[in-house]
Protein backbone atom coordinates (compact mmCIF):
# COMPACT_ATOMS: atom_id res chain seq x y z
CA UNK A 1 0.00 0.00 0.00
CA UNK A 2 1.38 3.70 -0.84
CA UNK A 3 1.21 5.60 2.34
CA UNK A 4 -0.35 9.49 1.37
CA UNK A 5 2.54 11.72 0.99
CA UNK A 6 1.24 13.57 4.72
CA UNK A 7 1.12 10.52 6.55
CA UNK A 8 4.28 9.11 5.39
CA UNK A 9 6.49 12.27 6.72
CA UNK A 10 4.82 12.08 9.73
CA UNK A 11 5.89 8.80 10.57
CA UNK A 12 9.42 9.41 9.16
CA UNK A 13 9.68 12.35 11.09
CA UNK A 14 8.71 12.13 14.55
CA UNK A 15 4.77 11.22 14.79
CA UNK A 16 4.60 7.47 15.58
CA UNK A 17 7.15 6.89 18.47
CA UNK A 18 5.85 3.81 19.29
CA UNK A 19 9.79 2.43 19.44
CA UNK A 20 11.16 5.80 20.36
CA UNK A 21 13.02 4.42 23.47
CA UNK A 22 14.68 1.90 21.04
CA UNK A 23 16.31 4.32 19.05
CA UNK A 24 19.89 5.60 18.65
CA UNK A 25 20.13 9.56 19.73
CA UNK A 26 23.19 11.42 18.77
CA UNK A 27 23.26 15.46 19.10
CA UNK A 28 24.95 17.48 16.82
CA UNK A 29 26.25 20.67 18.01
CA UNK A 30 26.77 23.29 15.40
CA UNK A 31 27.75 27.06 15.22
CA UNK A 32 27.99 29.24 12.39
CA UNK A 33 29.93 32.65 11.66
CA UNK A 34 32.06 32.90 14.70
CA UNK A 35 34.22 35.68 12.88
CA UNK A 36 36.19 35.70 16.32
CA UNK A 37 34.33 36.36 19.16
CA UNK A 38 35.66 33.69 21.04
CA UNK A 39 35.23 35.73 24.46
CA UNK A 40 31.65 36.67 26.60
CA UNK A 41 30.44 40.44 26.01
CA UNK A 42 27.74 42.34 27.37
CA UNK A 43 24.65 41.07 25.64
CA UNK A 44 22.68 43.64 23.43
CA UNK A 45 19.29 43.88 26.08
CA UNK A 46 20.80 42.77 29.20
CA UNK A 47 23.88 44.80 29.36
CA UNK A 48 24.92 44.44 32.91
CA UNK A 49 25.01 40.56 31.66
CA UNK A 50 27.73 38.73 29.30
CA UNK A 51 26.82 36.42 26.78
CA UNK A 52 28.28 34.42 24.30
CA UNK A 53 32.19 32.56 23.81
CA UNK A 54 33.88 29.78 23.59
CA UNK A 55 34.38 28.84 27.21
CA UNK A 56 30.68 28.65 27.57
CA UNK A 57 30.22 26.53 24.42
CA UNK A 58 32.82 23.96 25.91
CA UNK A 59 30.82 23.86 29.57
CA UNK A 60 27.25 23.20 27.58
CA UNK A 61 28.91 20.53 25.67
CA UNK A 62 30.41 19.31 28.34
CA UNK A 63 27.37 18.55 30.24
CA UNK A 64 26.35 16.34 27.47
CA UNK A 65 27.96 12.82 28.20
CA UNK A 66 25.75 11.50 25.28
CA UNK A 67 27.32 10.43 21.86
CA UNK A 68 27.61 13.53 19.89
CA UNK A 69 29.41 15.69 17.43
CA UNK A 70 30.71 18.93 17.04
CA UNK A 71 30.65 21.10 13.70
CA UNK A 72 30.77 24.52 12.23
CA UNK A 73 29.99 26.26 9.03
CA UNK A 74 32.52 28.55 8.10
CA UNK A 75 33.57 32.32 8.91
CA UNK A 76 35.51 31.36 12.31
CA UNK A 77 38.26 34.54 12.59
CA UNK A 78 37.59 37.75 10.77
CA UNK A 79 35.85 40.07 12.86
CA UNK A 80 37.49 40.84 16.30
CA UNK A 81 41.35 41.32 17.21
CA UNK A 82 41.45 38.19 18.38
CA UNK A 83 40.71 37.13 15.64
CA UNK A 84 42.48 39.16 13.31
CA UNK A 85 45.47 39.86 14.63
CA UNK A 86 46.09 36.30 15.17
CA UNK A 87 44.91 35.71 10.79
CA UNK A 88 42.61 32.75 12.70
CA UNK A 89 45.08 31.01 15.60
CA UNK A 90 43.30 32.27 18.29
CA UNK A 91 40.05 30.60 17.14
CA UNK A 92 41.84 27.61 16.19
CA UNK A 93 42.85 27.34 19.57
CA UNK A 94 39.52 27.34 20.80
CA UNK A 95 37.91 25.13 18.39
CA UNK A 96 40.60 22.47 19.37
CA UNK A 97 39.96 23.15 23.05
CA UNK A 98 36.15 22.72 22.00
CA UNK A 99 37.21 19.41 20.14
CA UNK A 100 35.05 20.00 16.92
CA UNK A 101 34.11 16.69 14.81
CA UNK A 102 34.74 19.10 11.53
CA UNK A 103 34.10 22.52 10.29
CA UNK A 104 33.73 23.99 6.59
CA UNK A 105 35.72 26.75 5.21
CA UNK A 106 33.55 30.02 5.02
CA UNK A 107 34.09 32.85 2.16
CA UNK A 108 35.88 34.73 5.18
CA UNK A 109 38.58 32.48 5.58
CA UNK A 110 40.56 33.88 2.35
CA UNK A 111 40.45 37.59 3.92
CA UNK A 112 44.21 37.04 4.15
CA UNK A 113 44.53 34.97 0.84
CA UNK A 114 45.41 31.55 0.47
CA UNK A 115 48.72 31.24 1.88
CA UNK A 116 47.33 32.29 5.41
CA UNK A 117 44.41 29.60 5.32
CA UNK A 118 46.26 26.71 4.31
CA UNK A 119 48.70 27.66 7.43
CA UNK A 120 45.50 28.26 9.40
CA UNK A 121 44.57 25.02 8.97
CA UNK A 122 47.68 23.35 9.49
CA UNK A 123 47.57 24.28 12.83
CA UNK A 124 43.56 22.97 13.50
CA UNK A 125 43.05 19.27 14.73
CA UNK A 126 40.05 18.37 13.02
CA UNK A 127 39.05 18.03 9.34
CA UNK A 128 38.83 20.86 7.08
CA UNK A 129 36.13 20.53 4.26
CA UNK A 130 34.80 22.16 1.61
CA UNK A 131 34.04 19.05 -1.76
CA UNK A 132 33.50 22.25 -4.21
CA UNK A 133 36.91 24.18 -3.86
CA UNK A 134 38.51 23.19 -7.07
CA UNK A 135 42.27 23.98 -8.73
CA UNK A 136 42.94 25.00 -11.93
CA UNK A 137 44.39 21.31 -12.21
CA UNK A 138 40.58 20.95 -12.31
CA UNK A 139 41.41 18.31 -9.01
CA UNK A 140 39.68 19.16 -5.83
CA UNK A 141 42.67 21.08 -3.60
CA UNK A 142 44.80 18.99 -1.49
CA UNK A 143 44.62 20.81 1.88
CA UNK A 144 40.86 20.52 1.98
CA UNK A 145 38.69 17.43 2.51
CA UNK A 146 35.99 17.14 0.80
CA UNK A 147 34.12 14.52 3.60
CA UNK A 148 34.79 12.23 6.62
CA UNK A 149 32.85 9.19 7.39
CA UNK A 150 32.44 8.86 11.07
CA UNK A 151 31.11 6.56 13.32
CA UNK A 152 29.19 7.54 16.34
CA UNK A 153 27.43 5.50 18.70
CA UNK A 154 27.43 2.36 16.53
CA UNK A 155 26.57 4.93 13.24
CA UNK A 156 28.33 5.40 10.36
CA UNK A 157 27.96 9.20 9.65
CA UNK A 158 28.96 11.01 6.11
CA UNK A 159 29.80 14.53 6.57
CA UNK A 160 30.59 16.60 3.65
CA UNK A 161 31.56 20.88 3.29
CA UNK A 162 30.38 23.39 0.69
CA UNK A 163 32.02 26.64 0.00
CA UNK A 164 29.91 29.12 -1.61
CA UNK A 165 29.76 29.12 -4.67
CA UNK A 166 29.07 33.30 -5.15
CA UNK A 167 33.73 33.68 -3.75
CA UNK A 168 34.13 35.88 -6.75
CA UNK A 169 31.67 38.58 -5.72
CA UNK A 170 32.67 38.08 -2.00
CA UNK A 171 36.55 38.23 -1.99
CA UNK A 172 39.61 39.87 -3.56
CA UNK A 173 40.51 38.27 -6.58
CA UNK A 174 43.64 37.67 -6.01
CA UNK A 175 42.64 35.78 -2.77
CA UNK A 176 41.04 33.18 -4.69
CA UNK A 177 43.17 32.99 -7.76
CA UNK A 178 43.21 29.56 -9.50
CA UNK A 179 40.87 28.07 -7.32
CA UNK A 180 37.28 27.27 -8.75
CA UNK A 181 34.24 27.05 -6.20
CA UNK A 182 31.44 24.60 -7.81
CA UNK A 183 28.08 24.69 -8.15
CA UNK A 184 27.16 22.77 -4.39
CA UNK A 185 23.97 21.29 -6.06
CA UNK A 186 26.14 19.16 -8.18
CA UNK A 187 28.83 18.42 -5.96
CA UNK A 188 26.62 17.52 -3.20
CA UNK A 189 24.82 15.06 -5.57
CA UNK A 190 28.27 13.34 -6.06
CA UNK A 191 29.38 13.61 -2.48
CA UNK A 192 25.94 11.73 -0.94
CA UNK A 193 26.91 8.90 -3.20
CA UNK A 194 30.31 8.92 -2.12
CA UNK A 195 29.39 9.01 0.94
CA UNK A 196 26.56 5.90 0.65
CA UNK A 197 29.46 4.06 -1.12
CA UNK A 198 31.41 4.12 2.08
CA UNK A 199 29.00 2.93 4.43
CA UNK A 200 27.97 6.43 5.91
CA UNK A 201 23.93 5.21 6.44
CA UNK A 202 23.71 9.01 8.41
CA UNK A 203 24.22 12.29 5.74
CA UNK A 204 25.16 15.44 7.18
CA UNK A 205 25.97 18.79 4.83
CA UNK A 206 27.80 21.11 6.78
CA UNK A 207 27.31 24.54 4.27
CA UNK A 208 28.86 28.25 4.04
CA UNK A 209 26.19 28.71 1.84
CA UNK A 210 23.07 30.79 3.07
CA UNK A 211 19.27 30.23 3.48
CA UNK A 212 17.52 32.02 0.71
CA UNK A 213 15.33 34.98 1.57
CA UNK A 214 12.69 36.77 -0.17
CA UNK A 215 14.36 38.71 -3.34
CA UNK A 216 17.30 36.97 -2.84
CA UNK A 217 17.86 34.65 -6.38
CA UNK A 218 20.58 32.45 -5.22
CA UNK A 219 21.23 28.80 -4.48
CA UNK A 220 20.91 27.72 -1.36
CA UNK A 221 20.28 25.26 1.96
CA UNK A 222 16.65 25.59 0.43
CA UNK A 223 17.42 24.54 -3.10
CA UNK A 224 20.19 21.75 -1.86
CA UNK A 225 17.69 20.25 0.40
CA UNK A 226 15.18 20.40 -2.53
CA UNK A 227 17.38 19.18 -5.46
CA UNK A 228 19.80 16.57 -3.49
CA UNK A 229 17.59 13.80 -2.14
CA UNK A 230 19.26 11.75 0.59
CA UNK A 231 20.78 14.84 2.68
CA UNK A 232 19.53 13.90 6.90
CA UNK A 233 20.57 17.61 7.95
CA UNK A 234 22.27 20.69 6.65
CA UNK A 235 24.45 22.47 9.24
CA UNK A 236 24.07 26.00 7.46
CA UNK A 237 26.44 29.03 7.77
CA UNK A 238 26.89 32.32 5.55
CA UNK A 239 23.66 33.95 5.68
CA UNK A 240 24.14 34.68 10.00
CA UNK A 241 20.19 33.05 10.24
CA UNK A 242 19.20 32.80 13.87
CA UNK A 243 17.23 29.75 12.77
CA UNK A 244 14.79 29.26 16.00
CA UNK A 245 12.86 26.92 14.14
CA UNK A 246 14.35 24.70 11.69
CA UNK A 247 13.19 24.23 8.39
CA UNK A 248 11.85 20.73 6.98
CA UNK A 249 12.96 20.16 3.57
CA UNK A 250 10.84 18.51 0.81
CA UNK A 251 12.83 15.29 0.97
CA UNK A 252 12.77 15.47 4.60
CA UNK A 253 16.23 17.19 5.32
CA UNK A 254 16.49 19.43 8.63
CA UNK A 255 18.15 22.71 7.79
CA UNK A 256 19.58 24.71 10.92
CA UNK A 257 21.48 27.63 11.32
CA UNK A 258 22.51 29.12 14.84
CA UNK A 259 23.00 33.09 14.28
CA UNK A 260 26.26 35.04 14.31
CA UNK A 261 29.04 35.66 16.85
CA UNK A 262 29.21 32.32 19.07
CA UNK A 263 25.93 34.07 21.02
CA UNK A 264 23.93 30.85 20.57
CA UNK A 265 24.55 27.03 19.75
CA UNK A 266 22.84 25.02 17.90
CA UNK A 267 21.80 21.59 19.10
CA UNK A 268 20.14 18.86 16.48
CA UNK A 269 18.81 15.62 17.70
CA UNK A 270 18.95 12.92 15.68
CA UNK A 271 17.06 9.54 16.17
CA UNK A 272 18.17 6.63 14.48
CA UNK A 273 16.73 3.12 13.50
CA UNK A 274 19.44 0.40 15.69
CA UNK A 275 18.59 -1.96 12.54
CA UNK A 276 18.53 0.21 9.40
CA UNK A 277 20.88 2.59 10.94
CA UNK A 278 19.07 5.71 9.43
CA UNK A 279 17.41 8.40 10.65
CA UNK A 280 13.40 8.06 11.66
CA UNK A 281 13.29 11.82 13.35
CA UNK A 282 15.03 15.16 13.90
CA UNK A 283 14.50 18.25 15.84
CA UNK A 284 16.85 21.03 16.87
CA UNK A 285 17.13 23.78 19.03
CA UNK A 286 18.80 27.10 20.11
CA UNK A 287 20.59 27.52 23.18
CA UNK A 288 21.74 30.81 24.30
CA UNK A 289 25.43 31.20 25.67
CA UNK A 290 25.07 32.56 29.15
CA UNK A 291 27.99 31.82 31.15
CA UNK A 292 26.03 32.99 33.87
CA UNK A 293 23.71 30.02 33.81
CA UNK A 294 26.52 27.59 31.91
CA UNK A 295 29.46 27.90 33.75
CA UNK A 296 32.80 28.46 31.61
CA UNK A 297 35.14 25.92 30.95
CA UNK A 298 38.63 26.40 32.26
CA UNK A 299 40.98 25.55 29.43
CA UNK A 300 39.05 27.32 27.05
CA UNK A 301 38.25 30.48 29.16
CA UNK A 302 42.59 30.65 29.84
CA UNK A 303 43.21 30.28 26.07
CA UNK A 304 40.78 33.41 25.20
CA UNK A 305 42.23 35.67 28.39
CA UNK A 306 45.37 34.92 26.67
CA UNK A 307 44.39 36.34 23.05
CA UNK A 308 42.47 38.83 24.56
CA UNK A 309 45.39 40.59 26.76
CA UNK A 310 47.86 40.32 23.68
CA UNK A 311 45.76 42.82 21.65
CA UNK A 312 43.60 44.70 24.97
CA UNK A 313 46.71 47.22 25.59
CA UNK A 314 45.98 48.38 22.01
CA UNK A 315 42.70 48.19 21.01
CA UNK A 316 40.59 49.57 24.63
CA UNK A 317 42.28 52.99 24.08
CA UNK A 318 39.33 54.98 24.40
CA UNK A 319 39.70 57.63 21.52
CA UNK A 320 36.48 59.83 21.92
CA UNK A 321 32.92 59.51 23.30
CA UNK A 322 29.32 58.56 21.62
CA UNK A 323 26.45 60.55 23.63
CA UNK A 324 23.91 57.54 21.86
CA UNK A 325 24.08 54.33 20.07
CA UNK A 326 24.68 54.42 16.45
CA UNK A 327 22.90 51.85 15.22
CA UNK A 328 22.90 50.06 11.46
CA UNK A 329 20.50 48.87 9.78
CA UNK A 330 20.08 45.81 6.96
CA UNK A 331 18.01 47.26 4.17
CA UNK A 332 17.28 51.70 4.86
CA UNK A 333 19.58 53.72 5.47
CA UNK A 334 21.39 54.08 9.20
CA UNK A 335 22.74 56.70 11.31
CA UNK A 336 26.13 54.40 11.66
CA UNK A 337 26.57 53.89 7.85
CA UNK A 338 25.89 57.79 6.96
CA UNK A 339 28.65 58.66 9.69
CA UNK A 340 31.38 56.27 8.16
CA UNK A 341 30.05 57.56 4.34
CA UNK A 342 31.05 61.20 6.07
CA UNK A 343 33.97 60.16 7.70
CA UNK A 344 35.62 58.66 4.67
CA UNK A 345 34.44 61.86 1.80
CA UNK A 346 35.96 64.22 4.58
CA UNK A 347 39.23 61.80 4.69
CA UNK A 348 39.39 62.17 0.70
CA UNK A 349 38.34 64.85 -0.13
CA UNK A 350 35.52 64.07 -2.45
CA UNK A 351 32.17 65.02 -4.19
CA UNK A 352 30.48 61.70 -2.34
CA UNK A 353 31.17 58.30 -0.78
CA UNK A 354 29.90 54.61 -0.27
CA UNK A 355 29.73 52.35 1.95
CA UNK A 356 28.44 49.15 1.03
CA UNK A 357 25.58 48.07 3.91
CA UNK A 358 27.17 44.77 4.48
CA UNK A 359 30.49 45.77 5.49
CA UNK A 360 28.91 47.13 8.27
CA UNK A 361 29.39 44.32 11.07
CA UNK A 362 28.66 46.05 14.73
CA UNK A 363 26.93 48.64 15.93
CA UNK A 364 29.05 52.03 17.54
CA UNK A 365 27.54 51.77 21.58
CA UNK A 366 27.15 54.64 23.67
CA UNK A 367 29.62 55.73 25.60
CA UNK A 368 33.75 55.69 25.26
CA UNK A 369 34.30 54.71 21.50
CA UNK A 370 37.62 52.56 21.81
CA UNK A 371 40.02 51.23 18.90
CA UNK A 372 38.52 47.77 19.63
CA UNK A 373 34.83 49.99 18.76
CA UNK A 374 35.78 51.10 15.58
CA UNK A 375 37.69 47.73 15.04
CA UNK A 376 34.19 45.81 15.60
CA UNK A 377 32.27 48.17 13.01
CA UNK A 378 35.04 47.26 10.26
CA UNK A 379 37.15 44.38 10.80
CA UNK A 380 37.74 44.13 7.37
CA UNK A 381 41.74 44.88 5.56
CA UNK A 382 39.96 47.66 3.32
CA UNK A 383 41.39 50.35 1.44
CA UNK A 384 39.68 53.34 0.71
CA UNK A 385 40.12 53.99 -3.20
CA UNK A 386 39.54 57.15 -4.81
CA UNK A 387 37.88 57.41 -8.01
CA UNK A 388 36.47 59.72 -10.95
CA UNK A 389 33.47 58.74 -12.87
CA UNK A 390 31.30 59.84 -15.02
CA UNK A 391 27.80 61.19 -13.84
CA UNK A 392 26.12 58.26 -15.79
CA UNK A 393 28.20 55.61 -13.86
CA UNK A 394 28.00 57.13 -10.97
CA UNK A 395 24.30 56.63 -11.12
CA UNK A 396 24.79 52.92 -12.15
CA UNK A 397 26.78 52.79 -8.92
CA UNK A 398 23.57 53.86 -6.77
CA UNK A 399 21.19 52.17 -8.82
CA UNK A 400 23.33 48.59 -7.69
CA UNK A 401 23.39 49.87 -4.23
CA UNK A 402 19.78 50.10 -3.85
CA UNK A 403 19.14 47.07 -4.81
CA UNK A 404 21.40 45.00 -2.66
CA UNK A 405 19.98 42.92 0.04
CA UNK A 406 22.28 45.24 2.16
CA UNK A 407 21.66 48.61 0.81
CA UNK A 408 24.59 51.27 0.27
CA UNK A 409 24.74 53.83 2.91
CA UNK A 410 26.22 57.22 1.29
CA UNK A 411 27.73 60.20 1.98
CA UNK A 412 27.29 63.95 0.05
CA UNK A 413 24.44 62.55 -2.13
CA UNK A 414 20.51 62.27 -1.84
CA UNK A 415 18.99 59.27 -3.79
CA UNK A 416 15.04 58.80 -4.19
CA UNK A 417 14.42 55.17 -5.79
CA UNK A 418 12.25 52.39 -6.27
CA UNK A 419 13.05 49.10 -5.01
CA UNK A 420 10.70 46.61 -7.18
CA UNK A 421 12.02 48.34 -10.34
CA UNK A 422 14.65 46.11 -12.87
CA UNK A 423 17.98 47.01 -12.42
CA UNK A 424 19.30 50.38 -14.24
CA UNK A 425 15.41 51.70 -13.31
CA UNK A 426 15.85 51.85 -9.68
CA UNK A 427 17.18 55.68 -9.15
CA UNK A 428 14.13 58.56 -9.55
CA UNK A 429 16.53 61.14 -8.92
CA UNK A 430 19.90 61.91 -7.78
CA UNK A 431 21.79 65.33 -6.17
CA UNK A 432 24.99 65.29 -5.85
CA UNK A 433 25.91 68.35 -3.37
CA UNK A 434 22.82 69.85 -3.50
CA UNK A 435 22.51 70.11 -7.58
CA UNK A 436 20.85 67.60 -9.70
CA UNK A 437 22.93 65.26 -11.29
CA UNK A 438 24.77 65.78 -14.21
CA UNK A 439 24.89 62.09 -16.29
CA UNK A 440 28.05 63.97 -18.59
CA UNK A 441 29.99 65.61 -15.51
CA UNK A 442 32.35 64.36 -13.43
CA UNK A 443 32.15 63.36 -9.81
CA UNK A 444 34.65 62.31 -7.45
CA UNK A 445 33.68 59.45 -4.95
CA UNK A 446 35.70 57.44 -1.86
CA UNK A 447 34.69 53.70 -1.66
CA UNK A 448 36.02 50.75 -0.63
CA UNK A 449 38.76 48.47 -2.75
CA UNK A 450 36.93 45.37 -2.43
CA UNK A 451 34.14 46.70 -3.90
CA UNK A 452 36.28 48.65 -6.79
CA UNK A 453 37.56 45.14 -7.53
CA UNK A 454 33.96 44.00 -8.11
CA UNK A 455 33.02 42.52 -4.82
CA UNK A 456 28.97 42.59 -4.10
CA UNK A 457 28.73 42.90 -7.65
CA UNK A 458 29.80 46.54 -8.44
CA UNK A 459 31.39 46.12 -11.73
CA UNK A 460 30.10 49.57 -12.45
CA UNK A 461 33.46 51.24 -10.94
CA UNK A 462 35.69 49.50 -13.90
CA UNK A 463 34.15 52.38 -15.51
CA UNK A 464 36.70 55.04 -13.49
CA UNK A 465 38.09 58.02 -15.54
CA UNK A 466 40.75 57.91 -12.71
CA UNK A 467 41.65 55.87 -9.76
CA UNK A 468 43.51 56.18 -6.98
CA UNK A 469 44.59 53.45 -4.34
CA UNK A 470 44.92 55.27 -1.22
CA UNK A 471 46.59 52.81 1.17
CA UNK A 472 44.39 53.85 3.88
CA UNK A 473 42.24 51.43 6.01
CA UNK A 474 38.46 52.48 6.19
CA UNK A 475 38.95 51.67 9.83
CA UNK A 476 42.22 54.05 10.10
CA UNK A 477 39.96 56.70 8.40
CA UNK A 478 37.20 55.93 10.71
CA UNK A 479 39.16 56.31 13.92
CA UNK A 480 40.88 59.62 12.60
CA UNK A 481 37.45 60.57 12.54
CA UNK A 482 35.93 59.73 15.94
CA UNK A 483 39.69 61.82 16.86
CA UNK A 484 38.85 64.27 15.07
CA UNK A 485 35.21 64.79 16.35
CA UNK A 486 36.15 63.92 20.18
CA UNK A 487 31.87 63.46 20.05
CA UNK A 488 30.59 61.69 18.04
CA UNK A 489 26.75 61.99 17.20
CA UNK A 490 24.61 60.81 14.19
CA UNK A 491 24.58 62.59 11.01
CA UNK A 492 20.33 63.64 10.43
CA UNK A 493 18.70 60.89 8.22
CA UNK A 494 17.13 61.73 5.02
CA UNK A 495 19.75 60.53 1.92
CA UNK A 496 18.22 57.61 0.78
CA UNK A 497 14.52 58.12 0.12
CA UNK A 498 11.72 55.17 -1.29
CA UNK A 499 9.47 56.07 -3.32
CA UNK A 500 5.96 54.02 -3.17
CA UNK A 501 5.00 54.88 -6.43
Amino acid sequence: MILPRLLLCVVLFGGARAGAAETIKVRVYHTNDVHGWIMPRPDKFQKERLIGGGAALAALIAKDDGPKLILDAGDWWQGTPEGNLTEGEAVADVFNAVGYDAVVIGNHEYDDGGDALRSLIGKMKMPVLSANTYGADNKLVPWVQPWIVKEVAGVKFGIFGLTTSNMLRLAFPKNILGLDFRREVDVARDAVKALRKRGATVIIAVTHIGLEGENQKFEGDQTLAREVPGIDLIVGGHSHTFLTRPIRGENGTLIVQAGHYLIKAGRAELEIDPRTKTVVASSDELLDLWPDRLGEDAAVKAIVARHQEAVGKIFETVIATAPALMGRDADRESALGDWMADCYRESLGVDTALQNGGGIRAELPAGPVTLRSIFNVMPFDNALVKLTLKGRDLRAVFDHGVGMGKIAQVSGATIEYHRPKPAGERVASVSVGGAPLDDAGLYTIATLDFLTSGGDGYSVFDRWVSSEATGVLARDALGACARKQGVVTAPAIGRLKLREN
